[in-house]
């Protein structure tokens, strides 16, 4: 029986209504009807294909390697060798006639790397090459995580919990101007796995869940993840370390502990002025960077007349330079200067910019190089936007150029590398070179743009103690950001930067204005104990110049060395404040050794202090040491202080040794014979006598029933009392027969307890 013309009619509307419905779902999807915007990249994007390698898709080779192959996807090549995982694209199927078995372990080992209580994994199946980027996912037992980018904070925090995820991005801006992608695991000090990407400077995005780390890597080149672990934390990093250091070689692996004070940037009229102001602090100078223009010649310094000696000015390297119309350089990307607005990036890998470079800065005899400045390339029709894929489709935002070619690298890789072709033109073997951005081949990194605040000032502390521990050899910041400090608030902050200076190789403070007014003489408050603190720093330089001399953060303190601590208040508390002392007797001296000073006795690791921003109330010294200090009066004399202990042991000897131009001098103190011995420990041919002058011999000898010190009987070389000088003999033994003439004159003088020593 066939449909009546009715039921026809139905029918067709029904087949009409589909056909309509789909293509309506059709357009719909296409963003026709609707007018929104097509989420898919355009033509000139990059695809995204679902590259997430399934179980199905993995096989291992005979000789261990692992691929995975998925069709429209690029396969890749992982191989697993001690302490490295290495991913790349692969276009072959593996070596003629091998047997490519299937995957039934989906977890595998990074060889090498391993503590059975600080397990690393690789998980295979969650590995993704797409274009231009691929993703690596680790788990491990850790409980606390570093690294990932974040060194301006605490060093260790607690790993996400539940559900939770961290992300971090690797890659240098104004705001985080470093470059290290360290990854670093632990459950305890004993128990730590640390981890790197050697990327050649491609941006890295990590998300850390509670058991596992994702590394999404922005490059199409071979990835390799470098993990090491140790006995401690301390050695899992050098372990790192050190490899990421046979990568990235640097020419300057010492690092000369020193004096000097380094104020910027200024003009060469304005150099010149403190220069000859007797009262200025500053022992060398930062140029101006609007002070300089690039020739084919040399530096057009404007003004530059107006100094007679560059020996203690530093140049300015900035990523943009200026060039003179007439300078005779060609200015092109093919000689590798890019146009940014008036002034150009320069690619310091092409051989044209590097000689240019060596005429203008490094033939200068200059003290040496500020290098600053993040590679920014000019915005424009030549900046793209790039596509990355990961799970989900992504863009980052155009404004990051990273596709734009850059000499013979892209943008990116430049942006994140810049300073090791920066380094390379610059021989930092030879030069001494700050840089304000820190990234591979680094040693000295000076931290700029913090304000003057608390968490400025924490952003410095994290930074000197974190980075250090990743082998930067050199770490310090704008001292109190470079401002002059105004209000009650920012000259208690500035107090407590100065602190720090004790941790600082040198001492950098910079600004766009001239700060050389401010901290000449003693109007401005904060900048007198700025000073005081510096002279303070000079004081011990013996003791921070030495090799082994380490640096360890306690609570509300730290430990310079073994017998040195520094009371620090980085919260700016007030009134009382409890410190992580080391057990034993604590002494800060009175400066004018009039009174006792502060003393602390510490049983369990733990003191009280009355917190007052004074450095000679917040520096302690341990007694039953001998500590040999620089002479605040001459730079070229010293002075020993024979610390004896108050309470306990009181009449035990003390001994201690210190070493100075490369000769070392033992020093004894024996209670019975109340005499105190100089001698060589190993004998020397050459002795600068002008670099050991005694200008003061100092025994902290107490009162043993009173428990009270007479300071001012203790100061031996001074004569100020005639019974310490019948108690007290010194005496120099020295074992090479060369130096015993170069000390008679003084040892006799000594004896008698006239003059200053000398």
């Amino acid at each position: 029986m066939g449909l009546s013309t009715k039921q026809k009619v139905l029918v067709v509307a029904a087949v009409v209504f589909v056909v309509l419905v789909i293509i309506l779902i059709v357009l719909g999807a296409l963003g026709i009807l609707t007018g929104g915007k097509d989420d898919t990249p355009d033509s000139d994007a990059l695809s995204c294909p679902d590259c997430l390698f399934q179980q199905s898709d993995w096989s291992e080779g005979e000789d261990g390697e692992y691929r995975a192959t998925r069709k429209n996807c690029d396969s890749v090549l992982v191989t697993l060798t001690d302490n490295l995982l290495s991913i790349k694209k692969s276009t072959d199927v593996g070596p003629e006639g091998q047997v490519q078995n299937s995957l039934s372990d989906f977890s595998k080992k990074i060889p090498g790397a391993n503590q059975d209580s600080s397990l690393l994994t690789w998980k295979v199946d969650k590995t993704m090459r797409n274009n231009e980027t691929v993703k690596l996912v680790f788990s491990d037992t850790g409980t606390q995580y570093a690294g990932c980018g974040n060194f301006d904070g605490p060093l260790f925090t607690a790993k996400p919990s539940g559900d939770s995820k961290v992300s971090c991005m690797l890659w240098k801006s104004e705001e985080n101007p470093t470059y290290l992608p360290f990854y670093v695991s632990r459950n305890n000090e004993e128990n730590a796995v640390c981890m790197f990407a050697e990327a050649q400077g491609a941006p890295i995005e990590i998300t850390l869940t509670s058991t596992t780390t994702e590394w999404l890597i922005y490059s199409d080149e071979e990835v390799k993840v470098h993990s090491f672990n140790g006995g401690s934390v301390q050695d899992a990093l050098d372990n790192c370390v050190q490899k990421w250091k046979e990568i990235y070689p640097s020419t300057s692996s010492t690092v000369d502990w020193t004096d000097n004070f380094i104020v910027g940037s200024l003009t060469p009229s304005q150099i010149k002025t403190d220069q000859e102001n007797t009262e200025s602090p500053a022992t060398h100078y930062i140029l101006s960077p609007d002070s300089v223009t690039m020739t084919g010649s040399g530096l057009e310094i404007s003004g530059g007349s107006d100094i007679s000696d560059y020996s203690s000015v530093f140049l300015p390297m900035t990523a943009s330079q200026k060039l003179d119309e007439d300078s005779g350089i060609t200015a092109t990307k093919e000689n590798g200067y890019y146009p940014s607005n008036d002034e150009f990036i320069l690619d310091f890998e092409k051989d044209s910019v590097s000689t240019t470079v060596d005429t203008n800065f490094l033939q200068q005899g200059k003290a040496g190089i500020l290098m600053s400045g993040l590679l920014q390339f000019p915005k424009g029709a030549d900046c793209k936007k790039s596509v990355f894929c990961s799970d989900d489709l992504s863009e980052v935002d155009e404004t990051s150029c990273l596709s734009v070619e850059f000499g013979d690298g892209q943008v990116f890789q430049k942006h994140n590398l810049y300073d090791v072709s920066m380094k390379k033109a610059l021989k930092p073997g030879e030069n001494l070179v700050i840089e304000t951005v820190l990234s591979p081949g680094t040693v000295h990194f000076h931290r700029t743009g913090l304000e003057l605040t608390v968490a400025g000032l924490k952003t410095c502390y994290n930074n000197i103690f974190n980075i250090r521990r990743f082998g930067i050899g050199a770490v310090t910041c704008n001292m109190c950001a470079g401002v002059v400090p105004s209000t009650d608030s920012q000259k208690s902050i500035c107090f407590r930067w100065s602190q720090l200076s004790l941790l600082m190789p040198y001492v950098i403070i910079s600004s766009e204005e001239d700060l050389t007014g401010a901290l000449s003489g003693s109007q401005n408050d904060a900048f007198a104990k700025l000073k005081e603190n510096l002279s303070f720093k000079k004081q011990l330089h013996y003791l921070l110049a030495s090799p082994d001399m380490s640096i360890v953060a306690k609570s509300n303190g730290i430990l310079l060395g073994d017998n040195v601590f520094m009371v620090i208040n980085l919260e700016g508390s007030v009134g009382d404040i409890e410190v992580e002392l080391p057990s034993g007797q604590w002494l800060a001296p009175d400066p004018e050794q009039q009174t006792e000073g502060t003393y602390l006795k510490s049983d369990s690791n733990s003191a009280t202090i009355t917190y007052e921003e004074n450095i000679s109330k917040l520096a302690f010294f341990k007694l039953g040491k001998i500590h040999v200090i620089k002479s605040s009066e001459n730079e070229n004399h010293v002075e020993v202080h024979v610390m004896q202990l108050k309470d306990d042991n009181f009449g035990d000897n003390i001994a201690g040794s210190f070493t100075i131009n490369g000769h070392t001098t033992s020093i004894s103190f024996d209670h019975s014979d109340a005499k105190v011995t100089f001698s060589y420990q190993t004998a020397v041919t050459t002795i600068d006598k002008n670099q050991f002058l005694l200008t003061k011999l100092v025994i902290y000898y107490w009162n043993k029933d009173e428990g009270t010190l007479d300071a001012a009987a203790s100061n031996y070389a001074a004569g100020k009392d005639s019974e310490m000088k019948e108690k007290i003999n010194v005496v120099f033994a020295y074992d090479a027969a060369s130096a015993s003439t170069i000390f008679e004159d003084r040892e006799q003088k000594i004896l008698q307890g006239g003059g200053d020593g000398r």
